[in-house]
């Protein structure tokens, strides 16, 4: 069955350290490079989030975007201004990467929307590096 995709981008603004506890200080600079600093760095980040459905007969609409920023602004307020190594508990026993990030948000906006109507989501780290997560196709 063939469903409209929508697509909202938000922003927010985080900083964090690339660590390994597994690994010493040598090492950590190795592979993490700058992104190692004892005192983190931070990102702009920008994220797209894409939900999936057929339109509301009412409304038109997949889903109320007051709502749906609502929904979307409860997750990035446990991000936004943070350090997550420090202040974000789900980063306590994780490398605060990019990759875990996304992991992050999926698994917690994933508990606001119905089932599969979140479809997909984008993070932008940088200009040159995003990453993504979502549902495939494939049925």
């Amino acid at each position: 069955m063939l469903h409209v995709t929508f697509t909202r981008v938000y922003t927010f603004c985080a900083a964090h350290r690339l660590h390994s506890p597994w690994y010493d200080e040598m090492k950590n600079y190795e592979i993490y490079d700058k992104c190692n600093n004892t005192s983190g760095h931070g990102h702009d980040y920008r994220l797209e989030v894409s939900l999936t459905g057929m339109p509301d007969a009412e409304t038109g609409m997949i889903w109320d975007l007051v709502d749906m920023d609502k929904k979307v602004q409860t997750v990035l307020d446990t991000l936004d201004f943070k350090h997550l190594n420090k202040e974000v508990p789900y980063f306590r026993d994780k490398i605060a990467t990019s990759e875990n990030l996304i992991q992050y948000l999926w698994m917690h906006l994933e508990r606001l929307f119905p089932p599969e109507c979140l479809y997909h989501l984008k993070l932008w780290e940088t200009n040159n590096n995003y990453f993504e997560m979502g549902r495939s196709n494939a049925q």
